[in-house]
């Protein structure tokens, strides 16, 4: 009996709530924390390779690859190739760098994500363990809501700017846009080519994840906001009239009493 006391005692003290997570203000939680780790791993993780092919008649083919990745400050990223076409046992190369910088977009974009990962942790702890004091304490659920309508703004602006980002990082790593600042190339015409311009599936998956969070967090903002003290409105109570004063019933026409009047006499 004792041991049955003290278990009811521990999980009123642990005030767990798991309700809740059935809940759609609870289990549309559980989808943005998951939105979001893919979201910033997608683009965190992302390293690409650009293999450009170069052909010279005194010497057999020569495939230079271009790598970056994030945080996609290409200045950073160096690329080899022959200095000019010549014999073959004196081939000098030359490197090159592109001092194009898209970190900015991609670093807003990641960290979006580090912040939903946590804030929703944390507010998933707060809805299970800590209900009673979601319930009660007014200020709770106001946080709640203006981070929310925080994160909302912050996937909204990252996804769009991210969305530009990626269409710059694609174009100005294509080979073929470097063509123009490599000296052998310009030499001739025909000596590069496109290998292969390098494979952005993973960008591209980031923003569709990026897009989502942003209306998970539009959409979620509604049910947050029930749980606020502003939803809670006090209805008036309905005037009831004191006792002994009675409404008067609403007068008769005359004349129809008159003349249904004599049909009731008896």
């Amino acid at each position: 009996m004792t041991h049955i006391t003290s278990d009811l005692t521990t999980t009123k003290k642990m005030d767990l709530n798991l309700r809740v997570m059935i809940e759609p203000r609870g289990f549309i939680r559980i989808i943005q924390l998951v939105m979001s780790i893919f979201a910033f791993a997608t683009t965190a993780g992302f390293e690409a390779v650009a293999t450009i092919a170069i052909h010279c008649k005194d010497f057999d083919r020569d495939d230079v690859q271009y790598k970056f990745g994030y945080p996609f400050k290409l200045g950073k990223s160096e690329l080899r190739v022959p200095e000019k076409c010549g014999n073959s046992s004196d081939i000098t190369y030359k490197s090159y760098t592109f001092p194009f910088d898209f970190s900015s977009n991609a670093e807003f974009f990641v960290a979006s994500g580090v912040l939903t990962m946590m804030f929703t942790a944390g507010i998933i702890f707060v809805y299970v363990f800590m209900h009673r004091l979601y319930s009660t304490n007014p200020m709770t659920p106001v946080v709640d809501l203006l981070t929310s309508g925080v994160l909302s703004i912050f996937w909204f602006a990252g996804s769009c700017a991210w969305a530009q980002g990626v269409s710059d990082v694609k174009y100005y790593t294509n080979p073929a846009n470097m063509f123009p600042d490599i000296d052998i190339c310009m030499d001739d015409a025909d000596v590069c080519r496109t290998v292969m311009p390098g494979n952005f599936a993973s960008l591209n998956v980031s923003l569709i994840f990026g897009f989502a969070n942003c209306m998970l967090w539009i959409s979620s903002l509604w049910f947050v906001y029930k749980e606020t003290s502003f939803h809670q409105q006090i209805q008036p109570p309905a005037m009831i009239p004191p006792m002994g004063q009675q409404q008067a019933p609403p007068m008769q026409d005359q004349d129809y009493e008159q003349k249904m009047g004599g049909q009731y006499e008896y």
